[in-house]
């Protein structure tokens, strides 16, 4: 093996369990722009942040139920569907607080678009926020049937993953 082969091994950590660095069912995945990943780890209902090498970083808990995605704005803002409450919770990196986005049924996925609008997969729906202000903004135009994973481009659109019915659908930056 060629010291390049041992370079592309994958790195893993964590394994089963409830104990700090340990996972039950993580189903939500980031990376932050200074390397953090942070894991939405359902069944433990919380957020870990780890370094690349796997180190834990920060634990963010006691108030979320079943979170199942998140994401991390470029000022390091970390935003959580916490599923179990029917809501959106930001964070600051340290894991203080920010506010909630909520009147949702059920999200599971969340995305910023290049102006920094939270994205969330709702049930049937794709919900936007302001997040500077926390403000609910309009939905995307034609319902979704069964959206599962949302990202914003860089032109202010939405690409929305939808299971369901077996297709991906963007919107344009009007919705």
């Amino acid at each position: 093996m060629t010291s390049s082969e041992v370079a592309a091994l994958p790195r893993a950590f964590g394994g089963p369990g409830c104990g700090p660095g340990q996972f039950r069912a993580p189903s939500g995945i980031a990376v932050d722009t200074r390397g953090r990943v942070w894991v939405a780890d359902t069944g433990n209902d919380r957020v870990q942040a780890f370094t690349g090498d796997g180190a834990l970083v920060r634990v963010l808990a006691g108030r979320l139920k079943a979170p199942e995605a998140v994401t991390v704005d470029a000022a390091g803002n970390v935003y959580v569907a916490d599923t179990g409450n029917h809501r959106v919770v930001q964070f600051s990196w340290q894991g203080g607080f920010v506010r909630e986005f909520g009147g949702l049924a059920r999200p599971r996925a969340v995305a910023l678009d290049h102006a920094g609008r939270l994205l969330v997969d709702d049930t049937g729906r794709v919900a936007r926020f302001d997040t500077r202000t926390g403000a609910a903004l309009s939905d995307t135009a034609e319902p979704i049937g069964s959206p599962r994973d949302v990202a914003g481009d860089g032109a202010g659109g939405v690409w929305v993953a939808e299971p369901g019915n077996h297709r991906i659908v963007h919107f344009g930056a009007s919705g």
